[in-house]
């Protein structure tokens, strides 16, 4: 899957379009975004600005459940 990252001023247009193809996913707080192809495409149609982030620079850390 793609990551991305969203210029806080586009956010809440951005959320509002993506989530109208199909579920997207925020991977951190940054915020970063799991997005698929056509997430894209709809992204450069409206004009709204995007950074693909390469995954040498996402976090890597996955949670692991607590073992009890």
């Amino acid at each position: 899957m793609t990551v991305i990252r969203i210029p806080k001023r586009q956010w809440g247009k951005a959320m509002l379009a993506m989530t109208a193809i199909a579920p997207i996913r925020v991977i951190a707080k940054d915020p970063l975004v799991e997005v698929m192809p056509a997430h894209l495409e709809l992204l450069a149609a409206q004009g709204i600005a995007y950074e693909v982030i390469p995954p040498s620079e996402r976090n890597t850390k996955r949670r692991h459940a607590a073992s009890n």
